[in-house]
């Protein structure tokens, strides 16, 4: 038996190594087979790069456009308010009007209507409007006397 002998020890371990060797380059030249295949895969890599270069500029023009929509909408919101705000200031002297005109008018009953009040309002309001646009008409003294007694207390308001 050699199993013993330093010699033979030695040859064992060259052995082993040429064959690891031998393993290495089979394994080296088995996983890429030729030039072709590493330039394909080469031009595979540059095409993603390439890709993923597009869309990041895609990705940051749509970051730029949400940026400016989210501005755009904050700037809408702010406008809102602004209208929000003009509008309730506006019924507020609608309604401060609303009830000087009712207070002023309250002695003062049209016809086929009874004295005005916040519930029929615009029905009295209306019922003016069609008799100050119809003046032509030839009212009697009564309803002019009623005309020229509701423009005095209209004359009385201060908007």
């Amino acid at each position: 038996s050699l199993s013993g002998c330093p010699l033979n020890a030695q040859t064992i371990k060259k052995g082993k190594i040429s064959e690891e060797l031998m393993t290495i380059k089979l394994k080296a030249s088995g996983g890429i087979e030729s030039d072709e295949e590493i330039r394909h895969l080469d031009e595979e890599i540059k095409e993603l790069n390439e890709s993923n270069l597009k869309i990041e500029a895609d990705m940051m023009k749509l970051q730029t456009q949400i940026t400016s929509m989210e501005s755009n909408l904050k700037t809408i919101e702010e406008e809102n308010k602004l209208i929000e705000q003009n509008n309730e200031s506006l019924l507020k002297e609608l309604a401060g009007l609303s009830q000087a005109l009712i207070s002023s008018l309250a002695d003062i009953q049209l016809p086929q209507m009874g004295p005005i009040s916040e519930q029929n309002f615009e029905a009295y309001v209306n019922t003016l409007t069609d008799m100050y646009s119809n003046l032509e008409r030839d009212y009697s003294p009564e309803c002019k006397a009623l005309l020229e007694s509701i423009k005095q207390a209209v004359k009385g308001i201060h908007v």
